[in-house]
């Protein structure tokens, strides 16, 4: 299964499968738009499976954004258990 991004008003909606065949697609996407947009927002409402790889692949993404002092955004369902891992590797 594969992972689909499309842009539509501002906002990528991501579509599909993430997971470890995916992940690392993904994270080169977001990052190559990081260098060219100063805010990325996301949209995974439409993934219809995200494993641990999905999860360690966004914090990856927002890594990376801190670091280049950009901005990610990431909404839908599925996202509390994003933010939740974050804000744990966050606090260690």
């Amino acid at each position: 299964m594969s992972l689909r991004i499309k842009k539509e008003k501002g906002v990528y909606n991501l579509s599909g499968v993430l997971n470890a065949n995916t992940s690392k697609c993904l994270i080169q996407h977001i990052n190559l738009l990081l260098d060219y947009e100063y805010k990325v927002v996301m949209n995974i409402d439409d993934l219809r499976l995200m494993d641990q790889n999905g999860v360690a692949a966004f914090m990856t993404i927002m890594s990376f954004a801190l670091r280049q002092d950009k901005m990610v955004e990431i909404s839908g369902k599925g996202f509390k258990d994003i933010y939740d891992e974050y804000r744990y590797q966050v606090a260690a």
